[in-house]
């Protein structure tokens, strides 16, 4: 009588394996994890692609409520939507890689949405705003522009544009990019648009969301803008305050300015 031997489960795959191979067929195998580099090219190249995706799965799903909470609903949509768009055009990523932060009486994260790939990281921002209105959301300080640069690898935002009539809420479209594309360009200086008060940088106007342009021809570009532009917003707070500092904070400041001037002689 014959008897038939359980094989543990790894090596019966082995079996099949060899015997695929034998046959002269293959195992297709994962594609391996992804470089921030690689997949960041992967999403600039196919970034109409998700932003159709996204639009059609945030329009299947209009929300009621107030506008005061509103992104922070739509901000859940769109990272469940992002879990479901960005492995079919992202070559080897994987649900692993994405981190919605840790939710607890508050979302504890850097990101709306991270894709962590070993040791780099990659930036999702997601933000919502009525098409009646151009956008002025926040879009991140001066102050902490270098250090979010200097962690992530690559910055995108997810921008949910909505119709608010009436009682619903209703996703009109959703635009995808990289953050630096979206920022505005300043009526005061020859760099990017923000607010005097906190250097907040800000969007550009909805035109340009549909057409696709964008003020910076490269993120070289763009960060020139932002030099140029938080050179300006100082000195102009400088102006401002002078009168109303102390004589001996102004003392000080001067002192402070006559030794950068003679270290530069």
């Amino acid at each position: 009588m014959t008897r038939f031997v359980a094989l543990p489960r790894f090596a019966a795959l082995g079996l099949l394996c060899l015997a695929l191979a034998l046959s002269g067929e293959t195992v297709a195998q994962p594609a391996k994890r992804p470089t921030a580099a690689e997949a960041a090219a992967q999403l600039d190249a196919r970034k109409e692609t998700i932003a159709a995706e996204l639009t059609a799965r945030l329009k299947a799903s209009p929300l009621t409520g107030s506008y005061t909470t509103v992104w922070r609903q739509f901000e859940e949509l769109a990272i469940e939507a992002l879990g479901e768009v960005l492995p079919g055009q992202v070559a080897g990523l994987r649900m692993e890689h994405f981190d919605p932060g840790t939710t607890g009486r508050e979302k504890n994260r850097v990101a709306d949405l991270g894709l962590v790939l070993g040791d780099e990281h990659i930036e999702i921002s997601i933000k919502s705003a009525r098409r009646s209105t151009n956008p002025e959301n926040d879009m991140g300080t001066f102050r902490d522009h270098p250090n979010r640069k200097a962690f992530f690898a690559a910055a995108f935002t997810v921008w949910v544009r909505y119709e608010d009539a009436g009682d619903a809420i209703q996703c009109d479209r959703v635009f995808f990019d990289r953050t630096w594309r979206f920022v505005g360009k300043s009526t005061l200086v020859d760099g990017v648009k923000y607010r005097k008060k906190d250097g907040n940088m800000r969007p550009k106007p909805w035109a340009m969301f549909e057409s696709g342009k964008a003020f910076w021809n490269s993120e070289a570009e763009f960060e020139a803008a932002v030099n140029r532009a938080q050179v300006f917003r100082a000195n102009e707070l400088i102006k401002e305050y002078l009168e109303d500092l102390s004589e001996a904070d102004q003392r000080m400041l001067y002192e402070k300015l006559k030794q950068q001037f003679e270290a530069q002689k």
